[in-house]
């Protein structure tokens, strides 16, 4: 069934003339018979009672034309949703992250994001390290955020980037102090954030050489960066972590600026180079024209 002969009809029942409806569709009046024809021929009944100086409605004539009405205005939301899904403004954006330091980040893409594109449906998950990279290859998430997620398979866009602060319970003897410097640690129980590579080199490398008393027990290597402030929080040791403030208690942990490690955290955007979602396009566009990055390379985004 042509969506236009359904049209024509509606504007025949509505003004009663087959040559005022062609008057507004902008055809011949025996196009307009024509798309009438056709449609009762195709639904096995007479929609309209005419002779040459009136036009009224059937029985089936007057249900039909409250059908049409139903059917223009689902032709028209499907051409308006086909079109913006090709766009990026509808569809669905599944995105996965790793920590609170990436939860963070993403926080203040997705509030632009979200305003920009309400119509778009956004589900966030948390993932362990490895469920995060399987889930990007398998296409359970359009894009994740983490650091250091190595696969030929995956396309990288490097976000953001901070440096560490020593984070201590504030009950801890350092939490006073404006600064820290390597002396100030002799002793300390160290707590490493395990995917932070070099970090957990520098510290091991000062452990190794009993430098300056520097300590690193490997009982608190750590899996996530919510894990090691559940363990300042305790008092259970010291952390070299980025400052998050939405996340921490300020009753409870204090950040204070560091001279001893100088290795950065990274937030890295992952997606599968073959994703053809164009939702997911237009949401990398975004985190660039927030955070001011780039690609690595000259490949069009989806």
């Amino acid at each position: 069934m042509d969506i236009k002969m359904v049209n024509s009809f509606v504007q025949v029942a509505r003004l009663k003339s087959f040559s005022k409806a062609a008057q507004i569709l902008y055809i011949t009046q025996t196009g307009v018979s024509h798309h009438i024809g056709v449609l009762e021929e195709e639904l096995g009944v007479k929609l309209l009672y005419r002779d040459k100086k009136s036009v009224a409605l059937t029985a089936a004539g007057e249900f039909f034309l409250q059908e049409s009405h139903r059917l223009i205005s689902q032709y028209e939301n499907a051409v308006e949703k086909t079109r913006g899904i090709a766009q990026g403004d509808y569809g669905t954006l599944k995105i996965g992250f790793f920590s609170m330091f990436d939860r963070e980040r993403i926080s203040l893409v997705l509030t632009d994001y979200h305003q920009k594109f309400p119509k778009i449906k956004i589900s966030l998950s948390q993932c362990s390290y490895r469920d995060l990279s399987w889930n990007l290859l398998n296409n359970v998430l359009d894009i994740g955020f983490s650091s250091d997620l190595v696969s030929e398979e995956l396309q990288e866009l490097k976000v953001y980037q901070a440096y560490p602060k020593l984070c201590v319970n504030r009950n801890h003897p350092l939490a006073d102090k404006e600064i820290v410097h390597l002396k100030d640690l002799k002793g300390e129980r160290i707590i490493v954030f395990n995917k932070n590579k070099e970090q957990k080199e520098y510290c091991e490398g000062y452990n190794q050489k009993e430098k300056d008393g520097l300590q690193v027990d490997q009982s608190l290597l750590v899996e996530s960066m919510e894990d090691a402030m559940m363990l300042v929080n305790n008092n259970s040791g010291i952390s070299f972590l980025p400052e998050l403030f939405s996340f921490v208690n300020p009753e409870k942990i204090v950040f204070i600026d560091q001279s001893v490690v100088n290795a950065p955290f990274a937030i890295n955007a992952y997606w599968m180079k073959d994703n053809v979602n164009p939702v997911l396009g237009v949401f990398v566009n975004e985190i660039k024209k927030r955070y001011g990055v780039y690609r690595s390379d000259a490949e069009e985004i989806c």
